[in-house]
């Protein structure tokens, strides 16, 4: 199974592989609190921009990010082939308006 939690959720036995997917390691965010780390799969550093700075909602960030991950299909098939075999969470910047990145990334393998 795949799952989302955000760099201020505290790891969990129940997370299985926890894959850090931003840009940059953040401040903070101890190595122990990551099994891997993918910044191929965060959004692009113009886009993140535009989300923070609010010039984007959401709903119109997550629009244009899936476009973004629509680049990356042979590694979110991947990644969801190998949440078949074991669990994975990942690991994104905290919620923006109660949802993240890394559940954006969930939905899209999803629908894959």
């Amino acid at each position: 199974m795949l799952y989302a939690k955000t760099t201020q959720d505290k790891p969990a036995d129940s997370d299985g592989y926890r894959l850090l997917v931003t840009k940059l390691w953040p401040k903070k965010f101890k190595a122990s609190w990551a099994d891997g780390f993918n910044p191929n799969l965060s959004p692009s550093q113009e886009l993140y921009g535009k989300l923070t700075s609010k010039q984007l909602s959401f709903d119109e960030f997550a629009s244009q990010y899936s476009k973004e991950l629509d680049a990356q299909l042979e590694r979110l098939k991947k990644l969801k082939k190998q949440a078949e075999s074991f669990d994975i969470t990942l690991v994104s910047y905290p919620d923006f308006e109660g949802k993240s990145i890394g559940g954006l990334i969930v939905e899209k393998c999803k629908s894959l």
